[in-house]
C-alpha cells in the first residue's frame, strides 16, 4: 500500500493510510492540493507568497513523498467543504482593496490613497484597449453609455474610431456622435477611471514570454541562414507539419523574393540602403543563381547606375558562394530594415509562389 510522509518531531516518517489525511498540517495539504493543480497543467500565482512560505512549500514538496487516491480524496474533499463554507472573501492589504475598488472610487481619492501607500500612478488602462481589434471593440460598444462610447472612440487613431463607427447601429451612431460634445470638458482622472473600467471587463491574458507569433521567429531565423539550410529546414517543416510550414514560407523574405514582392518604386531606395560594394558583391553573385531578381533590381534603377553596376560586376568576376550569400543577406536585411520603418512594402507572398529560394 502507498504511504504518506508525515513529519514528526522535524523528521518524516510513513503514516498508515488509514487517518494519514487527518494527521496532515495544513500547510501539507496546500501543497498537495498545489501539486495536484500543476500536475494537470494548471498555474498558481505561488510568487505572491512570502519568502518563507515559499520556501516552506519548496520544504514540503520535498518531504511529502506518494500520496495515495484515498488520501487524495480526502484531502479534495476538505477542501471542497471548507470553500463552500466560505461566503465571500475580501482582500488582505489595503493595496489589494484599492486594486479592487478603484475603478469605483472618486479620482481624487484614489490619488491620494496611492499617494499614501506609495504605490505611485495606477497603471495605464488605454494601451491594450486601443490596440484591440475592431471585432473585440465592437462587443464593448454596445453596452457603454454614449458619453463613455464617445470618451473610447477619442482614444482611438480617427481611422480605427472611423471603422468601429461603421459598426453601430445607425440611431447609436447618432447618440455616440451628439456624446462627443460632452467630453470637451471631461477631466483626465475620469477618462483613466472609465479605461480602468472598461480594462476590468476585458477578458483576462497570460502573459508571454515572446511577442512575436512562433512562425514569425522562424522565419526570422531562416531569414538569415543560408539557403541550403533554409530549404533543408523548410523541406523538414513541411513533411512534419505542412500548415505550419506554409505560414513559415509566407513570412520568410529572401533574396529570390525580390521580383514578386518588391514595388519597381522602391528599388531606388534598397539600393541607396546598401553599400555599393555589397550591392556589386551580391549582383555579381546572384546573377547566374537569382537572375529574374537581379535583372529586376537593375532594371527598375536608372540606366546610368544599371551600367556602372553591370561594369563592376564583370570586374569582380566569380564571387565565392559564401561571399555571394552573405552579400545577397545583407540586401535582403536592408530591405526588412526599410519595411520595419515603413519605407518599403514588402507584397504579401502568393500562395501558389513556389517556395523560396
Amino acid at each position: 500500500m502507498t504511504h504518506t510522509m508525515v513529519r514528526q518531531g522535524g523528521a518524516s516518517v510513513p503514516a498508515p493510510a488509514d487517518g494519514v489525511a487527518a494527521a496532515l498540517p495544513g500547510p501539507q495539504k496546500a501543497a498537495i492540493i498545489i501539486q495536484m493543480i500543476l500536475s494537470e497543467g494548471g498555474s498558481l500565482p505561488l510568487s505572491s507568497l512570502s519568502a518563507r512560505g515559499q520556501a516552506r512549500l519548496m520544504q514540503d514538496f520535498v518531504e511529502i513523498g506518494r500520496v495515495d487516491r484515498a488520501t487524495l480524496n480526502v484531502v479534495v474533499a476538505d477542501l471542497e467543504r471548507d470553500l463552500s463554507m466560505v461566503g465571500l472573501s475580501f482582500p488582505r492589504s489595503v493595496a489589494d482593496a484599492l486594486g479592487t475598488l478603484e475603478a469605483h472610487l472618486n479620482p481624487d481619492v484614489v490619488t491620494n490613497l496611492r499617494n499614501q501607500l506609495g504605490l505611485g500612478a495606477p497603471p495605464a488602462p488605454w494601451g491594450r484597449i486601443v490596440s484591440l481589434s475592431i471585432d473585440q471593440l465592437v462587443a464593448i460598444v454596445p453596452n457603454e453609455d454614449p458619453k463613455i462610447a464617445a470618451i473610447l472612440l477619442s482614444k482611438l487613431d480617427p481611422e480605427k474610431a472611423s471603422e468601429l463607427l461603421e459598426t453601430l447601429p445607425p440611431e447609436q451612431a447618432t447618440q455616440v456622435a451628439l456624446a462627443m460634445q460632452d467630453t470637451a470638458t471631461v477631466s483626465p482622472e475620469l477618462v483613466t477611471r472609465i479605461g480602468t473600467m472598461l480594462a476590468a471587463a476585458l477578458p483576462s491574458e497570460r502573459p508571454k514570454a515572446f511577442a512575436d507569433a512562433p512562425a514569425l521567429r522562424v522565419a526570422n531565423l531562416l531569414n538569415a541562414a543560408s539557403p541550403d539550410k533554409r530549404d533543408s529546414v523548410l523541406d523538414d517543416l513541411t513533411k512534419e507539419d505542412p500548415d505550419f510550414a506554409a505560414l513559415v514560407r509566407g513570412l520568410i523574405f529572401t533574396f529570390a523574393d525580390i521580383a514578386t514582392r518588391i514595388a519597381p518604386p522602391d528599388v531606388a531606395k534598397i539600393t541607396r540602403d546598401v553599400p555599393q560594394e555589397d550591392l556589386v558583391a551580391a549582383l555579381a553573385y546572384a546573377i547566374t543563381v537569382e537572375a529574374e531578381a537581379t535583372e529586376f533590381l537593375l532594371a527598375n534603377m536608372s540606366q546610368r547606375m544599371a551600367g556602372a553596376l553591370r561594369e563592376e560586376m564583370e570586374e569582380l568576376g566569380d564571387v565565392p558562394k559564401k561571399a555571394g550569400e552573405a552579400a545577397m543577406g545583407l540586401v535582403t536585411s536592408a530591405i526588412r530594415k526599410l519595411s520595419d520603418a515603413g519605407e518599403v512594402t514588402i507584397l504579401a507572398a502568393k500562395s501558389d509562389d513556389a517556395p523560396a529560394q
